[in-house]
C-alpha cells in the first residue's frame, strides 16, 4: 500500500504515470539534482538575507545558486543525452541585440546585459529540469511550501517587531523580507499563491486554504498597491479562465461585463468623490494602511507621476533609435540634473528607452510568446495525464503572467529572478506537456 509521505514526496527513480511507451530512462538515481533544484528555489528571495546589503553588481545568494544549478543542469542533460532547450529564444536574442546596439552605441549598459542573459538561465534550467515530470512536480510542491514557509517567518518576524525577520522597512511598516524591496517581496508570495492554485497542492482542500490565506497576509504585510491591484485583477481574470476552459464562454463574458461595470463605476465615483479625509482617517488609525492605501494619492503617485513623465521626455528627446543603454535610466536622470532620479519603474518604458525600438519589440514578442504558450497549455485537456496530475488548473498560470503584465506599470518585473523561473514552468508544460507537439 502507497503512505501519503510516498505520495507527497514520490522518488525521483520512479515512472512517471500517463507519459505512455517512451524510450527507458537509466535508472540511476539523481538525489544531487533534487537537492540542488530545491535549494535553488529556495535561495529566490535571498537578495538582502537578514539585512546584508547585496554583492558587487548589486549579485545575491540567488545568483551563485544559480550557477550552480547551472552546472548542475548541464551535466545531468548531458548524462541523459537530453538537448538543452532555451526557452523563449527568439525575444532573447532580439532583447540581446538591442541592449549590445545600446551598450555600443552609448558605451554605457554593458555590465547590466550580461546580468539580464544571467537571469534568464532560471527559466533554461528549470524548463530543461521539468522535461522529467518528477522534477517538476519537485519544484512546484517545493516553491509552495518554502514560499509559505517564509511567508510565516516574515509574518511572524513582523507581529514581535524583529525587523531582521520580517525586513521592515526602517522609514515605515511595509515589510520586505529578505528582498529589500517590499514591491519584490509582494510579486514573491503572489506567485507562490497562484502555483499552489494552479497545482492544487497541497491536495487537501482546508489546507491549501490555509496556505493561501498566510500567502495573501504575507501580500498584504509588504504594502504594495500595484501588487493588490494585479493580484485583484488575477484572481478575476483566473476565474474567467476556467470558465472558457469549462466551455462555459457565456457565463465569462458576462462575469468580464459585471467586472468592468462595477470597475468602470468604482472609478468614475472615486473621480466624483473627495476619498482623502478617508485615507487620512485609514492611515492615522494603522501604520499599515498609512504605508499601503495611504500612499495612494500622497508622494508615492506623485513621485511615480514625476518618472514617467521624464522618462517619457527622455524618450522623445532621443537622436537615435537605439536606447540610452540597458539600466542607464537612473545615470541618465542624474546627468540630466532631473528633479527625482529614479529608475524607470515601467518595463514598458524601460525596454523602449533603454534599448530603443528594437527592444520594445523584443518586449512585444516576449508577451506574445509567453501569452501563446499559456493559451495552448489552458486549454481543456491540453496536457498528458502525468502534467495534468501535477498542474490540473494551467489556466491559473495565464492568470499569473496577468500579475507580472499589470505589475510592469510600476516596477520592472521582468528583472525578477523568480519572475523567469515562473516562465520556465510554463514553457515546460508547453514543450513537455502537451499532447500535441509533444517533444523530449
Amino acid at each position: 500500500m502507497t503512505t501519503t509521505t510516498e505520495r507527497a514526496l514520490p522518488r525521483l527513480d520512479a515512472p512517471a504515470p500517463g507519459d505512455g511507451p517512451s524510450t527507458p530512462e537509466p535508472r540511476r538515481r539523481w538525489p544531487l539534482v533534487g537537492l540542488v533544484l530545491v535549494g535553488s528555489i529556495a535561495s529566490l528571495p535571498m537578495l538582502m538575507p537578514f539585512g546584508l546589503p547585496p554583492g558587487p553588481g548589486n549579485t545575491g545568494l540567488p545568483d551563485l545558486a544559480l550557477v550552480v544549478l547551472t552546472i548542475t543542469v548541464l551535466l545531468w542533460a548531458a548524462t541523459h543525452r537530453h538537448p538543452v532547450r532555451w526557452p523563449f529564444l527568439i525575444p532573447t536574442l532580439l532583447t540581446i541585440i538591442a541592449g549590445g546596439i545600446a551598450a555600443v552605441v552609448n558605451d554605457v549598459g554593458a555590465l547590466t546585459l550580461v546580468k539580464d542573459i544571467f537571469v534568464l538561465l532560471w527559466g533554461v534550467c528549470v524548463v530543461n529540469l521539468a522535461r522529467d515530470v518528477r522534477f517538476l512536480r519537485l519544484a512546484i510542491r517545493s516553491w509552495v511550501l518554502i514560499g509559505t514557509f517564509y511567508a510565516l517567518v516574515m509574518i511572524f518576524g513582523f507581529v514581535i517587531g524583529n525587523d531582521a525577520l520580517s525586513g521592515k522597512q526602517i522609514d515605515g511598516e511595509r515589510a520586505m523580507f529578505t528582498f529589500g524591496d517590499a514591491n519584490y517581496a509582494s510579486n514573491w508570495f503572489i506567485c507562490v499563491y497562484f502555483i499552489s492554485r494552479a497545482a492544487r497542492y497541497p491536495e487537501k482542500a482546508w489546507r491549501r486554504w490555509a496556505v493561501c490565506a498566510t500567502l495573501l497576509l504575507a501580500e498584504i504585510l509588504t504594502g504594495s498597491n500595484g501588487g493588490a491591484l494585479a493580484l485583484g485583477l488575477a484572481i478575476v481574470a483566473g476565474y474567467v479562465f476556467r470558465l472558457f476552459r469549462e466551455g462555459k464562454a457565456h457565463h465569462a463574458v458576462a462575469v468580464v461585463s459585471l467586472a468592468v461595470f462595477v470597475g468602470g463605476g468604482g472609478v468614475a465615483a472615486l473621480s466624483q468623490i473627495d476619498v482623502q479625509p478617508l485615507l487620512d482617517r485609514a492611515s492615522a488609525a494603522s501604520p499599515i494602511l498609512r504605508d499601503s492605501i495611504g500612499r495612494t494619492t500622497g508622494e508615492s503617485t506623485s513621485s511615480r507621476s514625476t518618472v514617467f513623465a521624464t522618462t517619457v521626455r527622455m524618450m522623445e528627446e532621443q537622436t537615435h533609435p537605439w536606447g540610452i543603454g540597458a539600466g542607464h535610466t537612473e545615470a541618465a536622470m542624474l546627468q540630466n540634473q532631473e528633479t527625482y532620479v529614479r529608475e524607470a519603474h515601467n518595463d514598458y518604458i524601460a525596454a523602449v528607452l533603454e534599448r530603443g525600438f528594437l527592444g520594445g519589440i523584443a518586449l512585444v514578442c516576449l508577451i506574445f510568446v509567453v501569452l501563446l504558450y499559456c493559451l495552448r497549455i489552458g486549454r481543456r485537456d491540453a496536457l498528458i495525464p502525468s502534467y495534468a496530475a501535477v498542474v490540473p488548473r494551467p489556466e491559473l498560470f495565464g492568470a499569473l503572467v496577468l500579475v507580472f503584465l499589470v505589475s510592469g506599470l510600476f516596477y520592472e518585473t521582468l528583472h525578477y529572478r523568480h519572475g523567469w523561473a515562473f516562465f520556465g514552468l510554463i514553457a515546460a508544460l508547453h514543450l513537455f506537456g502537451r499532447r500535441e507537439g509533444r517533444a523530449l
